[in-house]
Parts: C-alpha cells; sequence; structure tokens
C-alpha cells in the first residue's frame, strides 16, 4: 500500500464510529442520489462530517467558476500567462474579479473536482461491497477514496 494508502487507513481507524455510522447509513439507502451518504475528516482539527454528497460544494473551499476554463487550460498545458489572456478576453473583469477572490480564500478544489467526487461516490455506491466515499481535508488540498462498508458490519 502506499504511504498515502497508509494514511488514509490509520484516519479511518482513528474515526471508526464515525465510519460505522455512515457505513449503516449509505447501506440504507436503496439507491444512489445526491443524498448518498459520505464522510469529510477534517486532519487539522480531528472532526469528522457525516452527510450528503450535495453538501461537498458547502463544505469544501472551491474556485469561482469563473475560473474553470483557466484551470482547464493549465491542465492542457497552456502557459500561465496565456490562459490568463484566453480567459481575461473572454470573461473579462468577472475573471478578474474570481482571481481575486480565489487569492483571499484559497480554495482546495475546482468544480471539475467537485464533480470528480460525486462520480467517485457513485462509483462506491455500485460496487459490491457498496463502498463509502471518504475524504481528508488538509490544510493545502483535499484527498479522496473509497472504503468497503463491509469492514463496518
Amino acid at each position: 500500500m502506499s504511504e498515502l494508502g497508509d494514511i488514509h487507513q490509520a484516519l479511518v481507524e482513528d474515526n471508526r464510529g464515525a465510519f460505522e455510522n455512515a457505513a449503516d447509513q449509505l447501506l440504507a439507502q436503496p439507491s444512489w442520489t445526491l443524498e448518498a451518504t459520505v464522510v469529510l475528516m477534517h486532519t487539522e482539527t480531528g472532526e469528522v462530517t457525516i452527510g450528503p454528497v450535495r453538501s461537498l460544494p458547502l463544505w469544501l473551499d472551491h474556485l469561482p467558476s469563473e475560473l474553470d476554463a483557466f484551470v482547464r487550460l493549465q491542465e492542457q498545458g497552456v502557459s500561465f500567462e496565456a490562459a490568463y489572456a484566453q480567459c481575461l478576453a473572454e470573461q473579462g473583469q468577472e475573471f478578474v474579479d474570481a482571481c481575486e477572490t480565489a487569492m483571499r480564500s484559497k480554495p482546495l478544489v475546482t468544480h471539475d473536482n467537485l464533480a470528480e467526487l460525486m462520480a467517485l461516490s457513485q462509483k462506491g455506491f455500485a460496487r459490491q461491497p457498496r463502498e463509502l466515499l471518504a475524504l481528508a481535508q488538509w490544510p493545502d488540498h483535499v484527498s479522496g477514496f473509497l472504503v468497503s462498508c463491509e469492514r463496518f458490519r
């Protein structure tokens, strides 16, 4: 198992009671919806949040949607300057305002990341045995992984 995998497993064990509760909730759900249960572990405080996957945008600081195109361009290998110039030309002041907001709030995820996490929740729900989406929120990023509900039965 990778070092990150070991860290994730240790977090799960440290929060076993919360995972037992969340696994019970997820197993009781007949089909995947935006109400599917997810666990968010706040690594700095040790707190755990259990709730529906639809709450992820409320729980996780994310980039303003006006920056989605900029992030995608950079992921495609476009230079910072070229991506900035293109988005500025397309969006104008809304893009500048979104950049300023992002610099103040230091968001951890993008809208695309939120969609990927929701898709991971769906994937885990469809597996046999069913798997629960777990998230670890670090000071500078968020990691998501699936945990089998079977281990908590």
